[in-house]
């Protein structure tokens, strides 16, 4: 099964895997109408409220209230199309999530500095205005950053803890049973957070994890057919199917002798080896995948020019053939290996993979060996070829 890196993320009660981290990070970022909601109702309920109870305080905590609420919303436009991107990485997005946290907690401060003065120097009119405020406030927070509750939970409580307390102290026991509300709402919407954090958290993690079993060979933990072809066109979208690229089809030699002499435990770990052996070998955007048995593919990418596809094959067939410490035996096998060029046939995968395959089977029908994809290519020429590229060919045996 393949194992999903962790996030060491400190706030939360154990590191989560680093994909639900992202996931769930991003989920900040489609917040904008409700922070737009906000913004314009702060700035417009504060100048209100000011002008009720005639307080340069509330009127300088107003302004600077908008300000914090327009750098949230600056947080979000400025990363909101980068954090909806399949791409979004761990450090990108723990830097958005920090830059946001910092926007988020300093809005929450103000509002819940204002919510404390405008109920000490306001009206009782404008009072409703404020708890009406600091309602929507709340159910906002609890509807968008419930995923992330290092930010929602302290959010919630500088905002409306301050304006409990001074309702709280009030003789009046309308004001007093208003302040007990808010300690109650105020205490289930922080139990809902968590739970729903928790609860998604896990839903997400056991979606991905499902994705990717899907997307991946349960032996090797390789790309599968369905997951190389996502990749490929993943590569071919990035660079607009402007660069050239390699597809190599690889077949290994002497691996059947193996299962049937040692058994097929130590045919899955020569397997494993091979696989590890493949990934050592590539580039960061280059991959490799298994289609099955001992058939695998490489997607070279990038490619300057095209004798880089026969380097990248020989250093693969070099890497091979190195024997294999298995179960107490030493293991020799070898590959044969064709490949296309995209520039021979353009960057289709089905293509690409038919040319490569057509290569392979005609350079094993004159021993094994490595060559590239020709068009109608003679096989008299095609063993010609072959001798020069002999490298971990049909000679030699499993040890």
């Amino acid at each position: 099964m393949p194992e999903e890196r962790r996030a060491d993320v400190s706030q939360e009660k154990g590191p989560l895997p680093e994909a639900t981290y992202i996931e769930l990070v991003a989920s900040l970022f489609s917040t904008l109408l409700p922070t737009v909601i906000m913004t314009v109702s702060f700035a417009g309920i504060g100048l209100l409220v000011a002008r009720d109870a005639q307080d340069r305080g509330l009127l300088a905590i107003t302004i600077i209230g908008s300000m914090a609420a327009l750098c949230r919303l600056a947080v979000l436009l400025l990363h909101r199309g980068r954090a909806a991107e399949d791409s979004l990485t761990l450090a990108d997005a723990r830097r958005f999530e920090r830059r946001y946290a910092v926007a988020y907690l300093a809005f929450a401060l103000v509002l819940g500095t204002f919510g404390a003065r405008g109920f000490l120097v306001a009206s009782p009119s404008a009072h409703m205005l404020i708890v009406g405020l600091l309602f929507g406030y709340g159910a906002g927070v609890a509807a968008g950053l419930s995923l992330r509750p290092w930010i929602s939970v302290p959010s919630i409580l500088l905002a409306i803890v301050p304006t409990a307390i001074v309702a709280l102290c009030y003789a009046d026991l309308i004001y007093r049973a208003a302040g007990i509300l808010l300690a109650l709402f105020l205490g289930g919407g922080v139990q809902s957070m968590i739970s729903r954090y928790h609860s998604t958290a896990r839903q997400v993690t056991m979606r991905r994890l499902f994705g990717t079993l899907a997307r991946s060979d349960h032996l090797t933990n390789l790309p599968n057919r369905l997951s190389l072809r996502e990749r490929f066109e993943e590569v071919v979208r990035s660079d607009g199917g402007q660069e050239m690229i390699a597809v190599h089809c690889l077949d290994l030699d002497r691996f059947k002798p193996v299962n049937d002499r040692y058994g097929h435990p130590a045919g899955d770990a020569l397997l494993k080896a091979v696989s590890d052996r493949l990934q050592g070998l590539l580039r960061r955007r280059d991959f490799a995948a298994r289609l099955g048995g001992d058939e695998f593919v490489v997607v070279q990418t990038n490619l300057a020019h095209a004798d880089e596809a026969e380097m990248l094959a020989r250093r693969i067939a070099r890497a091979i053939i190195q024997p294999y410490a298995i179960e107490g035996h030493e293991i020799v096998i070898g590959t044969s290996i064709g490949y296309a060029l995209s520039s021979t046939g353009g960057s289709d995968l089905d293509r690409l993979m038919t040319q490569a395959d057509q290569a392979l089977c005609a350079i094993k029908r004159v021993g094994g060996g490595i060559a590239p994809y020709r068009d109608a290519l003679p096989e008299d020429e095609m063993r010609r070829s072959a001798k020069p590229r002999r490298i971990g060919g049909s000679t030699g045996a499993a040890a």
